[in-house]
């Protein structure tokens, strides 16, 4: 981009950037790296508006590195509980601990995000986008970002008939040379962060493609970079960035809410098809014409003969990566309290699900994910 249409966004920028809670009224002051990344790291997938209330309360929780490092993973997994994409929290937690390991190792207190991209993108669920928004908005650095709204804008003011996922072969930049088409976009993002004010550049197109350059009905007479956008000018717009194939695949299954006699809840945390690692209800797959009654499947989880009731709790649909599930809900009330509760074999529930019971009043907070909490609400 020229420099008089990024001096025109810079101008724009500091007319319409909207006050947001990790944004600095200075426009052109430095950042804290650890607010810096986790609001980056919200953002992911996720709007502007959902991430505003989980972020002032993830920094009251978790002011800085250091304290979010001291933390366990089941109280992190509360506070990110309803952005989805639970791996980005235990990411997180990783990385806050890795972080303050090498500053005691090497006498740096207080510990800080490092300042390169390359021990940056090392440490767990830093990728190119997020390394640079770090050294970029906080450090000052030039460095380029590429997520969606870039991609957008890019897409249309070059007028680029590819996507960074395609193939390589499929990517011609404006002169005609063939390219890898990540590469393309990459390059289009370095010019434009070549600059003292690399850091207002890549945050104003973010906003820009937030609030102007939309995806539907883009708002080119309000937009600083019409002038030289090829896909305005010929009046195209609507074909740029090329659709890109649905990658979501559809999931039916059932979530198993099972009740012992003394009035807990089974929780699993390996073994299932989604969300391992962390608190959930059973679940496993099924076809739409599944039988009704107690599948199969579900008797790896209780034995069939202590089972005073079965209960059909309706359905729920949930979204999770790129899986569209739909999911029934079956409540399971048992005669046998949470310690003496076997499967169906006889034998204590496979130690492959690290199968653990909790007290029905801490469902909430034991269950911190979304698919759960649908589950549950379908039941009680």
């Amino acid at each position: 981009m020229e420099s008089n249409i990024l001096k025109r966004l810079r101008e724009w920028f500091k007319k319409n950037a909207a006050m947001l809670p990790w944004r600095p009224t200075d426009l052109d002051a430095p950042r804290d790296p650890y607010a810096v990344w986790i609001s980056e790291t919200m953002l992911q997938q996720t709007q502007v508006a959902t991430v505003r209330d989980y972020y002032i309360k993830w920094m009251k929780r978790f002011p800085d590195i250091e304290t979010l490092a001291k933390a366990n993973e089941e109280e992190v997994f509360r506070y990110w509980q309803g952005l989805g994409y639970y791996s980005r929290a235990r990411n997180i937690l990783r990385t806050a601990k890795t972080v303050c390991e090498q500053a005691v190792r090497q006498a740096h207190r207080p510990a800080t995000m490092p300042r390169t991209r390359k021990e940056l993108e090392a440490l767990p669920g830093i990728g190119a986008y997020t390394a640079g928004a770090i050294l970029s908005l906080a450090y000052h650095q030039r460095e380029a970002i590429l997520d969606g709204n870039l991609v957008r804008i890019f897409a249309r003011f070059y007028a680029l008939d590819f996507l960074p996922t395609d193939k390589a072969s499929a990517g011609k930049n404006t002169t005609g040379k063939n390219e890898g088409c990540a590469e393309a976009y990459w390059k289009y993002a370095r010019e434009v962060a070549d600059s003292p004010k690399a850091y207002m550049h890549n945050e104003a197109l973010m906003e820009l493609g937030r609030t102007v350059c939309k995806s539907k009905n883009p708002e080119c007479a309000n937009c600083p970079l019409s002038g030289g956008c090829r896909a305005f000018a010929e009046g195209r717009t609507g074909e740029f960035p090329p659709k890109r194939k649905s990658a979501q695949r559809e999931w039916r299954g059932t979530a198993l809410v099972v009740e012992s006699a003394d009035g807990k809840l089974l929780a699993v945390s390996a073994g299932q098809p989604f969300l391992a690692g962390q608190a959930t209800l059973p679940h496993f797959e099924h076809s739409r014409n599944a039988t009704a009654g107690i599948p199969a499947e579900a008797e790896a989880y209780f034995n069939a003969d202590n089972v005073v009731h079965t209960r059909e709790c309706g359905s729920f649909r949930h979204n999770i990566t790129v899986h569209k599930i739909e999911c029934r809900v079956l409540h399971v009330k048992l005669s046998t309290k949470a310690s003496k509760c076997v499967a169906s074999s006889g034998k204590k529930i496979d130690p492959q699900f690290n199968a653990t019971w909790v007290k029905k009043e801490d469902a909430a907070k034991a269950f911190a994910n979304s698919f759960s909490l649908k589950a549950l609400k379908n039941v009680f």
